[in-house]
C-alpha cells in the first residue's frame, strides 16, 4: 500500500495501529499494510468496526494490530489480542477482499500468473489488470 494510505489508516486509527513503532520481534506494523491500495476502504471499514467494538467493550482495549498482509490472493489481518467478535469482523473482510480486486478497488477474482504453472502466484484481481498483469482466473486455469 502506497505511503499516503498507509499514514491515513495509522493516522485515523492510532490506536488500533499504535504498534508500528516497535520492533519487529514484536510488532509487523512498522512494514506497514503489505497489501495493494484497492484494498484501502477494505481496511479502512474494518479499522473503523474494531475501533468500535473497542470503545464499546472494556476487555478489547488491549487489541492491536500485528500485521496486515496479503496471502493467497486474500487480506490477512493479525492482531495480538484474539478475541471472537473482532475475528469475526476479520473474517468477514477477508471474504470480501476475495472478491475485491487489491490494487483498484473494483470487483475482482483469483487469479493466477498465466506464464508459469510452476510458481503459484495468486493475486485478487479485476478482470481488465489481470489481463494487463498477464494473470487468468483460478477458475479458468
Amino acid at each position: 500500500m502506497n505511503p499516503e494510505h498507509t499514514q491515513q489508516l495509522f493516522d485515523r486509527f492510532d490506536r488500533l495501529y499504535r504498534g508500528w513503532y516497535l520492533p519487529v520481534t514484536e510488532n509487523l506494523m512498522s512494514y506497514g499494510f503489505a497489501c495493494g491500495d484497492g484494498w484501502f476502504l477494505l481496511l479502512w471499514e474494518l479499522s473503523e468496526q474494531i475501533e468500535l467494538y473497542c470503545q464499546q467493550h472494556r476487555e478489547a482495549a488491549e487489541l492491536m494490530a500485528v500485521q496486515v498482509k496479503q496471502k493467497f490472493g486474500e487480506l490477512r489481518f493479525y492482531t495480538r489480542l484474539k478475541i471472537p467478535a473482532v475475528e469475526l469482523l476479520i473474517e468477514a473482510a477477508r471474504m470480501q477482499s476475495r472478491h475485491t480486486c487489491k490494487l483498484t478497488g473494483e470487483l475482482g477474482e483469483l487469479c493466477r500468473l498465466q506464464s508459469d504453472v510452476n510458481f503459484c502466484c495468486y493475486q485478487t484481481l479485476s478482470p481488465a489488470k489481470a489481463a494487463e498483469l498477464g494473470f487468468v482466473p483460478v477458475s479458468s486455469a
